[in-house]
């Protein structure tokens, strides 16, 4: 391992360090690649992670040891980050102080979920007996009154659900075209669509991925939002995110929300896309 000032570099298949181990340290990924694994999924990872991505920031803020074990993909370079210099990255890299607080509100939701379905059980108390069928006998001999009621046979193949309505049916669905690649992104069967690029850290997906056109990772993983309102469609930028978001050449201020419709260029940081008709 070679450690020039701030950076330090691994082969891949190495381990950065272990579940349990003490930390006093984060890491940004500059290039290559870490997975994340659990002791008791070793060879099944929570978390694929790249360049741009960061992990072990959990040991610096709870200061705990670690959650779980990081291993290198592939020959990977790594911006070290200790206490002392936590502070300042937070204080001037906006999008990875919000990435963190994205991280810890998912926790603390899935905690409270937890909480809440535990307390779901214990309010339901214990399981009601069910009634002898009629045939059967006590302990005393007396036969039960209770008479089962058939079974109701789904026909073959089962239930069908019904469908889900598209609540943009009524107004004709838009879809976003790359103008290189040509690629198309639809936007129906919601009003609300998240454009971006994976994130690993948080779990999160965004509906509108232009992660694989953003070849130069100019956007920000939760770039901006696509909402559907009083039939239209409009866009707005999210907190903290890198270079900008543009309505035909004009930039968004942050919280901004723009109208667009059919005819209409977006660029998404160095992505640019055409507003067409989703025919």
């Amino acid at each position: 391992m070679s450690e020039p000032d701030n950076f330090v570099e691994f082969p891949a298949n190495t381990v950065i360090f272990r579940e349990g181990d003490a930390g006093a340290e984060m890491f940004i990924i500059e290039s290559g690649g870490v997975d994340i694994l659990r002791n008791n999924r070793i060879d099944d990872p929570i978390a694929n992670l790249g360049p741009g991505d960061f992990f072990g920031e959990m040991a610096i803020l709870e200061d705990q040891p670690r959650f779980a074990t990081a291993r290198t993909t592939a020959n990977t370079r790594l911006m070290r980050i200790d206490r002392a210099a936590f502070a300042s990255l937070i204080s001037s890299n906006v999008e990875v102080s919000i990435r963190i607080m994205r991280k810890l509100t998912g926790r603390l939701r899935r905690a409270e979920l937890r909480i809440q379905e535990l307390g779901d059980i214990i309010n339901r108390g214990p399981a009601v007996p069910m009634p002898k069928v009629a045939g059967a006998t006590n302990a005393g001999g007396a036969e039960a009154m209770f008479t089962p009621m058939p079974p109701i046979r789904a026909p073959k193949g089962g239930l069908a659900p019904p469908p889900i309505p598209d609540p943009l049916a009524a107004y004709g669905a838009l879809v976003l075209v790359h103008e290189i690649s040509r690629n198309r992104y639809p936007l129906r069967g919601r009003v609300e669509f998240q454009v971006g690029r994976p994130d690993p850290v948080t779990s999160s997906s965004p509906e509108v991925n232009l992660g694989p056109i953003d070849t130069n990772r100019s956007m920000s993983r939760r770039h901006a939002k696509i909402i559907f309102t009083g039939g239209h469609f409009k866009v707005r930028e999210e907190v903290g995110t890198l270079n900008g978001t543009y309505l035909n050449g004009q930039r968004l201020r942050p919280g901004q929300e723009a109208v667009f419709k059919v005819g209409d260029h977006l660029r998404f940081g160095m992505v640019d896309l055409i507003v067409e008709a989703d025919a």
